[in-house]
This record gives C-alpha cells, sequence and structure tokens, in this order.
C-alpha cells in the first residue's frame, strides 16, 4: 500500500478538490463499452459524461474534425481521477463500479480510516482488490493523436463554433476562444473566464491546479461591487443637491433682506439705489457661480452614472469582468472631488448703504433649534452704519415657555437705536414681527429686548422651525434720536409691516 511520502502529486491533486467551486465530474449512472485499438483492453462499464451510451466506434480515429473535437472532449471528462478531478497517474479501476482513480489518491483515501469503501459505489473495498488499467498508455496515445489532428486543421474552431454547445441568444464574447463552447466558469489563478474543457483539460494542463468559480457567481460579485460603487456615486450627487437646496435657501433670503431694503429706500435716490442692486448682484454672482458649477458636476456625473449602467446592461459577463477596474477608477475619481462646506458657499445676507442712519439688515439663523436647554445663542458680529458693532442673541426659557431675542452693543459709543425683528415663515402672513426703540450702552439691561418674542409652544405648533432643524430671524436696527423713540404706536405698527 502507498505511503503518502511516495504520493508525489498529492498537493496538487487534492489542492484541486478544495476549490471553492468544483468542476464537475463525470456521471455515475451511465456506463459503456469500447476497444481501443489492437493493443488495448476491452473494458467494460467506464462511466462517461453524458447518459446516453458511446458506441465502441465514437473512439476510433475521426475523418471529421468536429468528430474528433467530441472524441477528444469525451476521452478528457472520462479519463480523470473520480477523486482528485486531475489527469490519471497509475489508474486503477473499482472491480464493482469500473470508476477510475489515481493510485495514490485512492490509496490515501482507504488509508484515511475515514472509510474502507469506494467513494462512489461504497462496495467494502481493500487496495489489492483494485484493477490496474494496463490500457491506459493506449488511451493517452490516441489522444495525442486527435488533439494534433484537430489542432492542424484550421476549419476545426470555426466548425466547433458553430455546431457548438451553445445556448439561445449567446454571443461570439461568451465562448472559448480556444474550444467554441460556453465559457462557464471563471479562473481565480488567471483571472480569466473559461470553459468546461479548459478547466478539465488533463493533457495540456493550462489551468491545473487551479482555482475556479462558476462565472455566474463571479459575475454577480463584480455586478455587486460596481453597483455598491454607483450607490456612493449617486450618495455623492445627493449631498450635492442638498447643498444646493441650501443656497437656494440663501439666495431666497437674500431676497427678502432686497424686499426689506427696497421699503426702506423708497425716498432714497437713484444712486443708491442701483449701488444696493450691485452688492446684491456681486453676492448673488458668487453663489450663482457655486450654483451653475455644483449643477454642471452633478450632470456631468448623472451622465457618467447613466453611460456606466448602459454599459452594465449591454455588455456581456466578460467584458462586464474586464471593465470593472475602469468603472471603479471613474467612481473612485468622481468621489474623491472634495465637497466644499456650506460655510465656504454661503454669503452673508446683510446689504449695506452708505448713507447715514439707514438700517442694517440681516439674517441672523438658529441652528439646533431642538438641542435648545435654557440657553443663549448669539449671530456673527455686525456694525451698523455709524461703525458700532452688535450682536443678536436669542434665549430660551422653557421654563417659562418664552423665546426672547435681543441685541448687544459689542463695541462703540453708546446711542439710541430702532430694532425690528422678525421670526420668519414660510407663509408671510404667520411672520412675527416686533419693533423696539432704546437707549443702549455698554452695560446689559432688561429692556434691551424682548423676552416674551414668541412662546415656543407657538413657534413648534405653527411650524416656523424648518427642515434643517433651524429658525431664520431677521433683524433690522438704525440708530436713532431720543425724538423718534416717542414714536406713536401706529408709526410701530407702520414699520413692522416692513
Amino acid at each position: 500500500m502507498a505511503s503518502s511520502g511516495n504520493r508525489s502529486d498529492e498537493s496538487r491533486r487534492h489542492g484541486t478538490s478544495s476549490h471553492s467551486s468544483s468542476i464537475p465530474c463525470s456521471s455515475s449512472s451511465s456506463s459503456t463499452s469500447f476497444a481501443v485499438g489492437t493493443n488495448c483492453s476491452t473494458v467494460s462499464n467506464i462511466p462517461t459524461t453524458s447518459s446516453t451510451s458511446v458506441p465502441s466506434s465514437a473512439l476510433q480515429l475521426p475523418t471529421c474534425s468536429t468528430s474528433r473535437h467530441h472524441v477528444l472532449s469525451h476521452i478528457n471528462d472520462i479519463f480523470k481521477c473520480t477523486i482528485c478531478f486531475g489527469r490519471l497517474d497509475d489508474p486503477h479501476l473499482c472491480p464493482q463500479c469500473s470508476k477510475l482513480y489515481c493510485y495514490d489518491c485512492i490509496g490515501e483515501w482507504l488509508d484515511s480510516g475515514i472509510s474502507q469503501s469506494c467513494p462512489n459505489c461504497k462496495i467494502v473495498l481493500q487496495l489489492d482488490q483494485l484493477v490496474k488499467v494496463r490500457w491506459f498508455d493506449d488511451i493517452q496515445k490516441l489522444q495525442q493523436k486527435l488533439r494534433t489532428l484537430s489542432a492542424s486543421d484550421a476549419e476545426d474552431m470555426q466548425l466547433v463554433k458553430q455546431a457548438g454547445n451553445t445556448e439561445p441568444g449567446t454571443t461570439a464574447n461568451e465562448l472559448c476562444s480556444m474550444h467554441g463552447k460556453i465559457v462557464n466558469f471563471y479562473c481565480s489563478t488567471c483571472k480569466q473566464c473559461i470553459c468546461e474543457v479548459c478547466a478539465t483539460d488533463v493533457t495540456e494542463g493550462r489551468h491545473r491546479d487551479h482555482t475556479f468559480k462558476a462565472l455566474h457567481v463571479t459575475y454577480e460579485q463584480h455586478v455587486d461591487v460596481l453597483n455598491n460603487e454607483l450607490e456612493k456615486v449617486v450618495h455623492y450627487r445627493d449631498k450635492l443637491e442638498v447643498l444646493i437646496s441650501k443656497i437656494d435657501r440663501n439666495v431666497a433670503l437674500i431676497g427678502r433682506v432686497k424686499h426689506v431694503k427696497h421699503k426702506e429706500l423708497e425716498a432714497i435716490m437713484v444712486t443708491a439705489l442701483k449701488s444696493l442692486d450691485r452688492q446684491e448682484e456681486e453676492k448673488l454672482t458668487k453663489l450663482r457661480a457655486h450654483q451653475d458649477s455644483l449643477l454642471n458636476e452633478m450632470e456631468d456625473i448623472d451622465l457618467k452614472v447613466q453611460t456606466m449602467r448602459c454599459e452594465m446592461t449591454l455588455c456581456s459577463k466578460p467584458e462586464l469582468i474586464q471593465m470593472k477596474s475602469n468603472i471603479l477608477s471613474v467612481c473612485n475619481a468622481i468621489r474623491m472631488n472634495p465637497i466644499k462646506d456650506f460655510k465656504q458657499l454661503r454669503v452673508p445676507a446683510n446689504l449695506k448703504i452708505e448713507i447715514p442712519h439707514l438700517f442694517e439688515t440681516g439674517i441672523f439663523v438658529v441652528h439646533n433649534f431642538s438641542t435648545f436647554d435654557d440657553n443663549k445663542v448669539y449671530s456673527n458680529e455686525f456694525s451698523d452704519c455709524l461703525g458700532r458693532t452688535w450682536r443678536i442673541m436669542a434665549w430660551c426659557v422653557i421654563s417659562e415657555d418664552h423665546f426672547g431675542i435681543y441685541l448687544e452693543l459689542v463695541n462703540g459709543s453708546p446711542c439710541w437705536m430702532e430694532c425690528t425683528f422678525q421670526l420668519i415663515h414660510l407663509d408671510p402672513e404667520l411672520t412675527i414681527s416686533k419693533t423696539i426703540r432704546q437707549y443702549f450702552d455698554r452695560t446689559p439691561q432688561k429692556g434691551w429686548g424682548l423676552r416674551d418674542f414668541v412662546t415656543l409652544t407657538t413657534i413648534l405648533e405653527k411650524n416656523y422651525v424648518r427642515d434643517n432643524d433651524s429658525l431664520e430671524l431677521l433683524y433690522n436696527i438704525r440708530p436713532c434720536s431720543p425724538t423718534d423713540a416717542q414714536l406713536d404706536l401706529d408709526a410701530d405698527e407702520s414699520l413692522s409691516e416692513q
């Protein structure tokens, strides 16, 4: 009985059998008898790969190249070890079912102690009961002769491709270039799509000891990878869309400020109005330039995604596998382009008129409103027309259900100020507007703002909070005189309508 030390090809045979997907072996349910030649013994019950018996004349030297190819294919399928699926080495057969095994393979099988029976028919079997296949050398010579004749005929390949066993709808790209058969395996070692003949060829052994996978499994894996990459690109594109929506809202807020300024400038000369339009155009031009750039990038991404999806749909499985790296490169190139932070694109929503005693108007956005817990939040500092620096403070008093707005003097001399605050609602009729006139110095005072500007309940129930969890406050302030502070209520109401 052969030991493991005498089995030089052990790792090759059993390495092949451990692959993630195995090559279909010969059917054990069919058998045939055939004569190999004058020097060959007659062998009974040799298994074939087809359920139809092969006549003995099929293994004689054919005169037609197509017949030679079929006979050669049958020989490759029949004469391979049932254990390692490789080329037979010192072949022996089971006396009961006539299955062929390498002597070392069946010896190791019986020596392992796992089973003392034939791997195929399960009959109790000893090593000395195996029948040596003495005519196998003649079979190998016949196989080599058939291969030589088939290779010398230049028309054989075309005939095989035309009469091969192809499925309806199969394209030329799905056929093996060497054998004309449908490629149904993927060689992970060679990174190639191959047919069953390539995988089971024991004579040339191009893919011997290689790892195979079913082509449809590899195809689905590649499709999943590419779809995941495309989803990342779509997610990237969605971020661009969100950024554009923020720019749109920024443009809308600037338009609202412009409307307020137009009300203020009804009595101002035409040159001042042109100056305001120029300032607005500069800001909007910058925003639109960012917006146009983002829209162009989105259109480019949409076109690339559509093109890649179309190519994936129209190409064959082998072509898709080959083009995977190109698609991944395009996807990576798209995602490598960094998305700018909106803070870098946002243009301050304030416009200045270089005329004394004009209103300073802007938008103060209170972010993360739902996280407020008796907290204070401040706007960016801004200057009035006389150079004083101010900031807006918003303050939630949850215990008293109040939301207050205050104006604080950061830098400059004390003065009287007129302040109008508006809590913006998507419905203009629900926008809340209140005005105060107060003397401001550097010492905080209770009268510097509107402690009970609006209740928190009203903010939540009337949907003042935007989808991004923010409140939008429009402020409109200007220096005033003590006499202006004595304006009657009607004047306050008229100003609040601005």
